[in-house]
């Protein structure tokens, strides 16, 4: 109760007690530190004499008229609330002058102990706090990154708008003498058996690839069991395969991975793919000519190739930061960032259909990358800040601005909106330091070793 009330309620600190008191620190870990402060009765004497008149004037006791109590008396019947109410001012104002004095930079508030007050010795506390990670900055100038030129050949845009034909593709009952060809949609019945048992008996979360009937699946590679898309060219409907199946060594599933399935499947249906023609290309696009369609295509992989190179060039950046400053990190800063990217992970796995029992049955390894992710973007952050410091690197509002006007047009919604979000959720401080980082990584890629 005692840390989260003064967590929460910060105080201005009197200026009274900057540089007179006496501040002791401890290492007590990496980015650990143990602060103890002590302050004479005379610097104290100010703030008890403040709270001392608060429960004169307001002090009721039986018998006595409010502002009429004795001091003695107020001081026995009101000496709990008394020393908790002078501990809290006397913190509060403390606290901050101490860290300066002590030149710790805190990063959390892990606890305060032995708190001891008087109106005659003054007050002494002990906190322990996580502070920012103590390193040398690398050489961070003319980092050698290589630069590729970024090109879109006609082969690639061909490639692309080929890619939009299969996208906008109608499909129609095939006869019984079709063979399947690539592109085509199939249902099928299917059941998959490892060593004599269905599949799913391995692990409950394989029961999708494990059996089914009627299944639709589009003949094109990624779109199931790659061994099943394989045999299903060329056959028809009503025909019966088995199909054997050998799962990756990294397959998600743990229970599968490396091991040899036999499956049996039916074909009960086709649909044919049907060539699109230009003009209904050019229909769905809302362009006029094939000339238009390449010219735009060819644009806006073009626009894709810069951004990729972009993002080559800064993780080559990234990666040379990273390599040549290895440090300890704040114990509960890491921790927030690992609940943060780990939140952002199963989000992302139950947005691609995974199952609570999927992640479940890979826990260790989500929490293992979570880990690693979160190490990494957190020594990123302290590398990039430090470099920021060093250049003299800010952010105006007016970027700010700018910013929260390029979200406003991304979720397709307006600046105050998004603005009132982030102040809401108290993420202003990170909009500015993410703008920061973005400034302090344009400055690193300026300034490369070509």
């Amino acid at each position: 109760m005692f840390l989260l009330f003064f967590v929460a309620k910060e105080a201005k600190a009197a200026k009274g007690f900057k540089n007179r008191m006496k501040v002791d620190t401890q290492d007590v870990g990496p980015c650990k530190v143990k602060v103890i402060v002590k302050a004479e009765a005379d610097e104290t004497r100010k703030e008890y004499s403040e709270v001392m008149k608060v429960f004169l004037r307001q002090g009721r006791v039986p018998g006595f008229r409010p502002g009429k109590v004795p001091p003695e008396i107020i001081k026995r019947e009101f000496h709990k609330q008394i020393t908790e109410e002078i501990q809290g001012r006397l913190f509060r104002a403390l606290y901050k002058p101490a860290l300066e004095q002590a030149g710790v930079k805190m990063v959390a508030l892990l606890d305060v102990n032995d708190m001891l007050f008087s109106p005659e010795t003054g007050i002494a506390f002990t906190m322990t706090v996580d502070t920012e990670p103590k390193f040398d900055l690398p050489k961070y100038k003319k980092i050698p990154v290589s630069f590729d030129e970024p090109a879109v050949t006609e082969e690639q845009v061909d490639e692309q708008i080929d890619r939009l034909r299969k996208a906008f593709a109608k499909f129609e009952e095939a006869s019984a003498e079709h063979a399947i060809a690539a592109g085509d949609l199939v249902s099928i019945d299917f059941k998959g058996l490892i060593d004599g048992k269905p599949v799913h008996e391995l692990a409950e979360a394989a029961k999708p690839i494990s059996e089914g009937t009627g299944f639709w699946v589009q003949v094109e590679e990624g779109r199931f069991l790659q061994e099943i898309l394989d045999a299903l060219v060329g056959m028809k409907a009503g025909e019966t395969q088995e199909i054997k199946v050998k799962f990756p060594k990294d397959h998600p599933i743990d229970a599968l991975r490396g091991k040899k399935a036999v499956y049996t499947v039916t074909v009960k249906s086709v649909r044919m793919r049907l060539p699109v023609q230009d003009s209904e290309l050019l229909a769905q696009v809302k362009l006029e000519t094939m000339d238009q369609l390449r010219e735009q295509t060819r644009a806006r992989m073009l626009e894709s190739a810069v951004q990729a190179e972009k993002h080559r060039r800064e993780q080559t950046v990234i990666e040379f930061l990273l390599k040549k400053a290895d440090f300890d990190l704040p114990e509960s800063q890491l921790a927030e960032e690992i609940n943060n990217t780990l939140d952002r992970m199963m989000n992302e796995a139950q947005y691609r259909g995974l199952t609570r029992e999927d992640l479940e049955q890979n826990r260790e390894a989500i929490i293992g990358n979570a880990t690693a992710t979160a190490k990494r973007q957190l020594r990123l952050r302290y590398l990039l800040g430090r470099i920021a410091e060093l250049e003299g690197i800010t952010v105006s509002d007016a970027e700010v601005d700018a910013k929260i006007q390029a979200l406003a047009d991304e979720f397709r919604s307006t600046p105050e909106q998004i603005r009132a979000r982030i102040e809401k959720n108290e993420r202003m401080g990170q909009l500015r330091a993410q703008i920061r980082d973005e400034k302090t990584m344009q400055r690193l890629l300026d300034e490369v070793k070509k």
